[in-house]
């Protein structure tokens, strides 16, 4: 294996994507530790998952055992590599006579063969190494863009990695240059685009010049934290060159109506078009968003350099757009300009919804539900349904959704819930119930 494969393999596994877990390791391994054996804490990697597939989620379980009548605080960091490349690190205390468990792991970059590396645990008082293992990732039937793309600077590119089988779950782990690039679970559009399309999708934008490489790590059912793993994984990539005589993201020329909003009737139908151009001669869909709910409209086939593509449709609801992504065969990317739906003649200009958060259960431990309760009031004169999202983060994610019907004036308490990731560190950040019209806000904890 080469020192750049290899390089790839560790690097990527940055404080975003290490994780403290709950759960152990299956394979027991022994390491080659330097703790100090008269000293108070004895360092040894108890075991791990190893061997995984390439590009699954990989465990460590390390034994911190007080040998002292006292408590001993310390410093404890993973590494991994040849290159010793950190993964985080956690302080904690190991009361007297007694051994505590810490379970750390990462995802792996999904090289192509069979490989083997070292993993350290480092503490206050000395470490432990073991070689752990990963099975080569096969080939990924099937991708988008099929070859290299060659593009100019600041141009966003759209990958899309195939379901080994579109009547299962599969996760889908993207790479840039061995950086793991967003986090593991997707939001609602992935989730509409992998069942409408069978496919999951990444979207970059490569600003500065240069050769970067992108990977996807698809795992079958069963990979990730948490699960027993990947009996298999799989791998696409792509060697993009960013160059000033790449190739250019498509224009949109024109557009019908030329206006912001549509002012419609419930149950109305409408006509939109755009017109595109590649510059590069080579159209090859439209995927037509509505976007409050998560619902592709339709996919339009383009082809050549000029093309139009036209929706007619019905698809509504209040406030929501129509959002069209272009998309050329070479994976270049433009997201047209919206039409934003409004219903005809509507009284509330000051917002039907309401939204109130009333409580949630944080703070919580990593890796359990957090859960939010907020009452979701129709403040108008007739009936409305809304789609109520759970944004979270700093970097806002939606990560559950809920339709709600209401009569005018009536109100309604709504649950919302998603799994907090297994972060080794405690975490503050916001969430946010919104319901289109109106929105609420707090600020929870998760606990490592």
């Amino acid at each position: 294996m080469d020192g750049s494969t290899r390089r790839r393999l560790l690097e990527g596994v940055s404080a975003a994507s290490f994780l403290a877990i709950a759960i152990g390791g299956t394979g027991t391994v022994g390491g080659q530790s330097t703790a100090d054996e008269t000293g108070p804490l004895e360092v040894s990697i108890a075991e791990t998952d190893s061997p995984v597939a390439a590009g699954d989620y990989l465990r460590v379980t390390t034994e911190l055992r007080n040998r002292s009548d006292e408590d001993v605080r310390t410093d404890l960091e993973l590494f991994v590599g040849v290159d010793a490349e950190s993964i985080g690190r956690r302080t904690l205390t190991v009361p007297a006579g007694e051994t505590e468990t810490v379970r750390q792991g990462f995802y792996t970059y999904p090289v192509p063969t069979d490989d083997s590396f070292p993993v350290r645990v480092e503490t206050d008082y000395g470490d432990d190494v073991a070689t752990v293992s990963v099975r080569g990732a096969s080939p990924l039937p099937e991708s988008r863009p099929d070859s290299d793309p060659t593009v100019t600077p600041g141009t966003t590119l759209f990958f899309e990695a195939f379901a080994i089988d579109p009547d299962d779950f599969q996760q889908t782990i993207w790479w840039v240059d061995g950086e793991q690039e967003g986090g593991v679970v997707g939001g609602p559009w992935q989730a509409t685009y992998f069942a409408e399309v069978g496919a999951d999708y990444f979207q970059y934008e490569f600003d500065d010049p240069g050769t970067y490489e992108v990977a996807a790590a698809v795992l079958p059912d069963g990979g990730g934290p948490g699960d027993d793993g990947a009996d298999e994984s799989y791998v696409a990539t792509w060697t993009v060159d960013v160059d000033p005589a790449g190739n250019r993201e498509p224009t949109i020329d024109d557009r019908s109506p030329d206006v912001e909003a549509l002012e419609l009737a419930r149950g109305e139908s409408y006509e939109v078009e755009l017109t595109a151009t590649d510059p590069d001669g080579d159209l090859e869909r439209v995927v037509w968003w509505l976007t409050q709910a998560d619902q592709i409209v339709e996919i339009t086939d383009l082809e050549g350099a000029t093309d139009t593509a036209r929706l007619s449709t019905d698809a509504f609801c209040h406030t929501c757009s129509i959002l069209p992504w272009v998309i050329a065969s070479d994976g270049t990317l433009a997201v047209a300009p919206d039409w934003q739906l409004f219903e005809a003649d509507d009284p509330g200009a000051d917002g039907e919804c309401s939204v109130t958060i009333r409580s949630t259960n944080a703070p919580v431990d990593a890796g359990a539900d957090l859960a939010v309760t907020a009452e979701v009031q129709n403040s108008g004169n007739r009936p409305v349904t809304r789609e109520v999202d759970y944004v979270v983060g700093h970097d806002p994610e939606t990560v559950d959704s809920q339709t709600v019907s209401l009569e005018a004036g009536e109100s309604r308490r709504l649950t919302l819930s998603y799994e907090t990731y297994p972060v080794a560190h405690d975490q503050q950040f916001p969430i946010r119930v919104d319901c289109g019209d109106d929105e609420d806000e707090v600020t929870v904890l998760v606990e490592a």
